[in-house]
């Protein structure tokens, strides 16, 4: 294996190994996905619970992409890449996109945000 250009900076995964970043809590990100999917009878959750996991849910989605974009790059161009990158681009996208002006938009983008962390932590713990 050749060694590493020491005039690249070092990659994503060898920072989290070497602790130059904190490792991702993968489980905590799990139970947030969890309450942002749960099954809600008839009412929508109060606003500010939604406001608190769309919160939480963008920046562990931003946690987890460099990551996720990380293995990615290291598979071959076949058609799990592929998956992954459309997952990729899709978890992008939900981060581009806003929460809307009612409740039940933000709502709407809230589930989709915890769709896309969960296909993204699902993939960090293969």
């Amino acid at each position: 294996m050749p060694a590493a250009d020491p005039s690249l900076p070092p990659s994503q995964l060898t920072t989290m190994m070497t602790g130059d970043t904190p490792p991702l809590d993968l489980v905590t990100i799990r139970a947030t996905c969890h309450r942002a999917l749960a099954h809600r009878p008839v009412a929508l959750p109060r606003a500010e619970e939604i406001h608190e996991l769309t919160t939480t849910l963008r920046g562990d989605i931003e946690d987890m992409l460099p990551e996720a974009c990380f293995r990615v790059d290291q598979l071959p161009c076949d058609l799990r890449w592929d998956s992954l990158q459309n997952m990729i681009r899709c978890a992008r996208a939900e981060l581009a996109d806003s929460p809307g002006v009612g409740l039940y938009s933000a709502f709407v983008h809230m589930q989709a945000l915890g769709r896309a962390a969960q296909f993204l932590v699902e993939y960090l713990q293969e």
